[in-house]
């Protein structure tokens, strides 16, 4: 039992890292009309995890004949299991039946991992450095992607084929002039999601950090932690390694920029308000707060100009600024007339891409696909040029950038999906119910409205909105019951939500029902990491305005409940068993 024990502590300090790989490498498995069938690194994990926490279950009952799980009670167990078990019945009337069981799957998967996490590894016993090594594992792993990224734009701007730089069709240069790079996700909305994370933690332990003359002999995860009256933690770091942490906070924040996700970066921004203003509640406020992620967006304005400066497009520093602002601001901020270089609208930009298209993705692509037959006339043009014929210059012959600024498509073809979405929800009675099945999203939408959606691959680009579709308004009910339960307990009689536990507990004295409470599951908001994780929360909610599917989305689903784990106030306190119990 303590091998299997280690073995899932040491999956649970790899989880971090595994994240960032949620596209690439990928096993292709094929596909058919409506879904390809591909197995990436995050889903590896997650089954060896869900396997490994079983038979560690298993193991514990047969050594003690009950297991009594700290913070749950079996009632709220089943009451939390009814979403996926909603889920998995609406299999039987999916219109993608096949796509309904291999989703239906990935949830239980994430509901075993979860479950796993907060209440069946813990009774274990924690290892003694467990919340410095995730952390460690979050933002060492974060910083060597954000590397990898601007990497990967380099080779891009040096003309490396997609196939070698991993960069996804529609983040090449040829975009807008700079590159916007997806690191190891399939997008970059996806890789300005998977650093919502470790850009939020490296924040937040820089507002609850205090800085002392020298460093402790030999501290431990407990050594370095203790709570203020305000019930956060507060940690201990040495002047360098505050400006350490700084820099890591700085340079996370400026990839998530550098991304050029607005989903991410929108959410990014909500998730700071939050932060501050619960900083600001707690007397945790430092300026620092606002001072690295506006550094970091000027820097990476910088960091975009720089790269249309030098690259092989026409496009100069200015203009790439411009158009970057213009695009993130919906069209909103132009200061594109500014600059001497742009020369192009956004309505010559929309019609560089067709009017046809189905996706901005097929937009690029095609546009991209133009630009290599000009690029290959330019080189039969300078190999059948004599030598005594002067060469023009690369900025000469530069190319064009596709986009010239905001681009409409990107926007309208969500907000168009959503509609849809919606027309095919009010269809029926049925779909109005109980949604047209899980997995049945893309088919439903393209057998009701053909000429919208003109492949049953398509999916709606927003989680709610799926959801709705898929659930109807009995898993939109259930979705909105379960929040309750996780967040807002007290909503709900204690008889209703444990039952028989719930009279064993009233049976103890006053002080052991308030740590009872205070140890409870994710209810509590007297959490030590509270003001980490509820704007951690929001911003993940934001996101999934902007996409749906779960394969490419695991950290939404596990890194909350991670951190809730690591960042409890007394970590130790906080188990059933000792290390020693095994």
């Amino acid at each position: 039992m303590k091998i299997l024990a280690k073995i899932l502590w040491g999956l649970v300090y790899a989880l971090p890292a595994v994240l960032f790989f949620s596209y690439y490498p990928i096993i292709s498995l094929g596909g058919n009309s409506s879904m390809n069938f591909e197995l990436s690194l995050p889903l590896i994990w997650l089954v060896f995890f869900d396997l490994g926490g079983l038979v560690l279950l298993i193991l514990l009952w047969r050594q003690v004949r009950r297991i009594e799980l700290p913070g749950i009670s079996d009632r709220r167990f089943f009451l939390l299991a009814l979403l996926p078990l909603y889920l998995t019945l609406s299999i039987f009337w999916s219109e993608n039946p096949l796509r309904g069981i291999l989703t239906a799957g990935v949830v239980w998967l994430i509901f075993v991992a979860i479950f796993a996490i907060l209440y069946i590894l813990p009774q274990t016993g924690t290892p003694q450095r467990l919340r410095y090594s995730v952390l460690g594992s979050l933002l060492i792993s974060g910083v060597l992607v954000g590397i990898w990224c601007f990497i990967q734009s380099i080779l891009d701007t040096l003309g490396w084929l997609r196939e070698n730089t991993l960069m996804c069709a529609g983040c090449s240069y040829r975009s807008f002039g700079f590159p916007h790079p997806s690191g190891f996700a399939i997008e970059p909305q996806f890789m300005g999601n998977l650093l919502l994370a470790p850009t939020l933690t490296a924040l937040y332990l820089l507002i609850s950090t205090k800085v002392i003359s020298k460093k402790p002999n030999k501290p431990s995860s407990t050594q370095l932690v203790k709570c203020k009256n305000n019930g956060i933690a507060e940690y201990k770091a040495t002047s360098w390694q505050y400006a350490g942490l700084c820099m890591v906070a700085g340079f996370l924040s400026l990839t998530l920029f550098f991304t050029f996700s607005r989903g991410a970066i929108y959410a990014y921004g909500v998730a700071l308000t939050v932060m501050m203003i619960m900083a600001l509640r707690r007397r945790l406020f430092r300026w620092v707060l606002i001072a690295v992620p506006v550094i970091s967006f000027i820097l990476s304005l910088v960091v975009q100009g720089t790269f249309a400066e030098f690259g092989p497009t026409s496009e100069s520093f200015g203009s790439a600024v411009s158009k970057s602002l213009h695009q993130l601001s919906l069209g909103i901020i132009d200061l594109r007339s500014l600059s001497e270089d742009t020369t192009k609208s956004v309505e010559n930009s929309s019609t560089n891409c067709g009017k046809d298209m189905e996706n901005t993705a097929n937009a690029v692509d095609n546009s991209c696909e133009s630009v290599d037959k000009n690029v290959d006339k330019m080189q039969d043009l300078v190999e059948n040029t004599p030598e005594t014929v002067e060469i023009p210059t690369p900025k000469e012959t530069d190319e064009e950038a596709i986009f010239e600024g905001y681009v409409p498509e990107s926007t309208n073809i969500r907000l168009s999906l959503n509609k849809t979405a919606v027309k095919t929800w009010w269809q029926n009675p049925k779909n109005f119910l109980i949604g047209v099945g899980l997995g049945g999203a893309g088919t439903a939408m393209h057998n009701a409205f053909p000429d919208e959606v003109t492949s049953p691959k398509e999916i709606v680009q927003n989680e709610p909105f799926s959801l709705l579709l898929e659930t109807g308004l009995i898993g939109i009910v259930l979705v909105i019951f379960e929040l309750l339960i996780i967040f807002f307990p007290k909503l709900f009689p204690g008889r209703f939500l444990d039952g028989r536990s719930y009279k064993v507990m009233w049976q103890r004295t006053q002080l052991e029902q308030q740590k009872q409470r205070r140890g409870s599951s994710l209810g509590s908001w007297q959490h030590s990491a509270v003001v980490l994780l509820l704007p951690l929360f929001i911003a993940y909610f934001v996101t999934l305005n902007f996409f749906s599917g779960l394969p490419n989305a695991l950290q939404i689903y596990l890194m909350p409940p991670l951190l809730y784990l690591i960042l409890q106030k007394n970590l130790k306190k906080a188990l059933l068993f000792s290390q020693n119990a095994l």
